[in-house]
């Protein structure tokens, strides 16, 4: 799990960040992310209904997630908030396959 100090809680700085942020993605993930003025970066998991229709499915991408971004907190030397959008080929695919093309697209960020 996430400390708290590393998530994105409130909706309207979801919106913020849709709304401002820069796009990156592949054929995993949308990465929408923003500056911010903290020495730490926020992560927002999003996996939506139209996408994954199991709650099961969602949870268990956003729990896979968690774990790999619990590792690479340390990679920004700079605050960002990060939301990451899920796509449908994640779901099928294992965590080791997950952290390298995730770890691919955050790096590319710092």
């Amino acid at each position: 799990m996430l400390k708290k100090k590393y998530r994105l809680t409130s909706s309207t700085l979801f919106q913020k960040i849709f709304e401002q942020g820069e796009f990156k993605e592949n054929k995993f993930f949308v990465v929408i992310y923003m500056k911010n003025n903290l020495t730490h970066p926020r992560f927002g998991i999003v996996a939506s209904v139209k996408t994954f229709s199991l709650a099961v499915d969602r949870n268990s991408l956003k729990r896979k997630i968690r774990a790999i971004l619990n590792d690479c907190v340390s990679l920004f030397k700079e605050g960002f908030d990060i939301v990451i959008l899920t796509k449908k080929g994640a779901l099928d695919k294992s965590s080791q396959e997950i952290e390298e093309v995730l770890n691919e697209l955050l790096v590319s960020l710092s």
